[in-house]
Parts: structure tokens; sequence; C-alpha cells
């Protein structure tokens, strides 16, 4: 059912988690940021379908969690390529990503790991038990993630 993720997202992620010194094509400061924007709406979308159905306000849709998870995986395929040392700031764009991500990589890699196998663990479930047993780790994983590497909501 929803086992199949997109295989940019899991190459990007794979990459991520080889550590620092693998070289690959990152993209340009602005658009890197852009990028990974977009990949952060995602996530938030799928967040916001399936956060009311673990707390039970809106029923079990395997169809609604397939199409959010896919569409997330998608957004985020080149994840790897979104941070470039250019991206640190930009003069025309906002970015809430904080200088530990390339001050400290292992652990932002190690963040991105937790957060990819939690991910791919959810995409998997093919049942209501099983994505109530897995989401929890994903919204760990997005919370570890987000409370070290990115800023708060200004």
């Amino acid at each position: 059912m929803i086992s199949k993720i997109s295989t940019g997202f899991m190459a990007g992620a794979v990459v991520l988690a080889l550590g620092a010194g693998v070289a690959y094509a990152a993209l340009a400061g602005d658009e890197a940021i852009t990028a990974r924007q977009t990949c952060m709406k995602a996530s938030g979308k799928a967040m916001g379908t399936m956060v009311p159905m673990i707390k039970g306000e809106k029923p079990y849709d395997a169809a609604a969690i397939k199409a959010v998870l896919d569409a997330d995986g998608a957004a985020c395929a080149k994840w790897a390529e979104f941070w470039p040392a250019d991206s640190m700031t930009s003069k025309t764009l906002k970015t809430r990503a904080l200088p530990a991500i390339w001050s400290d990589p292992k652990g932002f890699e190690a963040a991105g790991g937790t957060y990819y196998k939690a991910f791919t663990e959810l995409a998997a479930t093919t049942d209501e038990a099983g994505f109530k047993a897995k989401f929890p780790a994903l919204g760990a994983a997005c919370g570890g993630c987000h409370e070290k590497f990115r800023a708060p909501a200004p």
C-alpha cells in the first residue's frame, strides 16, 4: 500500500547518511533554499494530513497517507543537494536553517538519517495499526532535527 516511495528521496537520504566528504552536485544557494523549503512544505502537508488521524480527529485513510508521503518523497528527492555552504544565508530569501547544519555536519546527517529511517518505516506500513505504531518515530525525528538545526518561526 504505502511501501513505494520516491527512489530519488531514498537515494538522496543514502547520500546524506554516508557522511561528510561524499562528493555530490549541490544546488546553488537560493535554488537550494527554495528546494528545501518546497520539501519542508510537503513534509508539513504530510504531517497536517496524518496528525488528525493519529489524534482520532479523522478516520485512518491509507490512500491519503500514501498520496502525501509520495508527494513528500518527490519534493525531497534531492535532499543531499539542498545544503551547499552558499545556502546558509541569502540576500533575497529567508531561511530558518541554522549554521549548525554546516558546523555539525555529522550531527545533521545523523538527524537526517533518523528521519529517513522513520519515514521509510512509516511508508512501508500497510494498515492502521502499523501506521499508529510507526508515526510517533517520524514526529520525534522531525522535532529532533528542528530543535538543533532550524530557527523558530518569527
